[in-house]
Formats: structure tokens, C-alpha cells, sequence
């Protein structure tokens, strides 16, 4: 796809400005980009968010749920620790280095998300999302839009809605 394309000319520029800033090539090339469609945006109603978390397993039905309450991206949730969390205050930060801009983020926390937090405390030392491994330790979740997500999503009639959607309702 464009879109595709696109990824990796990016990753090609990279390494063409490195070379430049280098010293090791005169002047970058232009590069041709592909044409990308915008998208429009996918908003979930009430109904459509509740039928979704009831088809997803429990880790990511919690995880979605506290996406949907804070807007925040699947990466910043799979790797939220609870030293980033602070209940009594009701607020979390995303770190400088997990930031996509490099600021560092404080989060306000809704009823919604003090819930989901409240379920999780204590199932794991460090990681908030965590998910039951086949030999029974908890391990922290290394991807959302797994078979499991998109199987669900199917089944809740949203098919076609990725994980970052949950950033637009």
C-alpha cells in the first residue's frame, strides 16, 4: 500500500540525512512520497464501546477501557507502570521518552480509569497491564492489536476499527 511505501521512504530519508550530516554525501535526494487517503476518524457510541469490551479477552478489555477514559496511545498504556500512576491525586504521566512528541504528559484520570486501576492493583509489582502467561506469571502486554483484538472487534460489528480509534471517542 501507499501507506507502506511511505514508511519506508521514510526510514530511507533517515538514513539519507544521517549520511549528509555526516559528511559522507553532498545534498539529499527528493524523494517521492505516495498519495495516503485521509481517513476519517472512528467514533464509538456508548453501545458500541460496551459490546467491544464484553468480546475482548480481560486484559484487553481493561486496557481498551482505560484508552477510551484517558485518550491515550496503546503504547503508553501497554507500558504504564504504576510508579506513573498516583490514585489519591488522580493522574499518570507518560514519561519524556515514551512521549511521541518527547514531553513528558500528565494525565487526568476519570471515574472510569481510578476504576480500572482499582481492579488491577496488585496483580503486578511494576507493569499496570499485565496478562496471565500459560505457566501462570503475569507478564506485561507486548501488543494490543492482536488476533485476539481484531477477532473481537469482528464479533462486536466494529470491523475495520483499529486500537487507535479508542484515542477518538
Amino acid at each position: 500500500t501507499n501507506s507502506t511505501r511511505n514508511r519506508y521512504v521514510a526510514e530511507v530519508s533517515k538514513i539519507l540525512h544521517y549520511a549528509h550530516r555526516q559528511g559522507w554525501i553532498d545534498a539529499v535526494p527528493a524523494l517521492r512520497r505516495y498519495h495516503e487517503p485521509r481517513q476519517e476518524p472512528h467514533w464509538l457510541t456508548r453501545e458500541q464501546a460496551d459490546a467491544l469490551l464484553a468480546e475482548l479477552p480481560e486484559h484487553l478489555a481493561d486496557m481498551a477501557e482505560f484508552s477510551l477514559a484517558t485518550g491515550l496511545r496503546e503504547s503508553n498504556v501497554r507500558l504504564l507502570r504504576w510508579s506513573q500512576v498516583d490514585t489519591a491525586r488522580r493522574v499518570a504521566w507518560v514519561l519524556s521518552g515514551q512521549a511521541k512528541n518527547g514531553r513528558a504528559l500528565s494525565v487526568p484520570l476519570n471515574a472510569d480509569a481510578i476504576a480500572v486501576l482499582g481492579r488491577l492493583r496488585g496483580r503486578h509489582a511494576v507493569y499496570v497491564f499485565t496478562y496471565q502467561h500459560i505457566d501462570g506469571t503475569r507478564l506485561p502486554v507486548r501488543n494490543c492489536s492482536s488476533a485476539a483484538w481484531y477477532k473481537a472487534t469482528k464479533r462486536a460489528g466494529l470491523e475495520g476499527f483499529r486500537w487507535h480509534d479508542l484515542r477518538h471517542t
